[in-house]
């Protein structure tokens, strides 16, 4: 399993409508990668005790593909809509990499 992490560092002056991005952003998400391949999406808001730092993440995406060239292709035919939307969201430019989901669960551990 491949993901697809798309990630939002706080800076100083930063903007951003969680509300928007959970909702309205990841429905767009979810229409545009589905036909490639989709197989789970997950969004995450990051929570701190207290106002987000300059470098500390915010808010990021994982998009779980079955294989690279899938999560590959999803994401060169979908980088142009999906970051069309960004505006509506953040004035953070998000940060993306893919990574091989490797499972482990608690009934091996040990």
């Amino acid at each position: 399993m491949i993901k697809v992490i798309a990630l939002y560092r706080w800076r100083e002056g930063a903007t951003f409508n969680h509300d928007y991005y959970h909702g309205e952003h990841m429905r767009i998400a979810r229409a545009a990668l589905q036909p490639l391949g989709l197989v789970r999406l997950e969004s995450d808001r990051v929570l701190y005790p207290g106002e987000p730092r300059p470098g500390q993440v915010v808010a990021l995406t994982n998009a779980f593909f079955s294989d690279l060239q899938q999560a590959q292709t999803a994401a060169k035919e979908t980088a142009a809509v999906l970051m069309a939307d960004v505006p509506n969201y953040t004035n953070i430019a998000p940060e993306s990499y893919l990574a091989q989901l490797n499972e482990h669960s608690l009934a091996n551990a040990g």
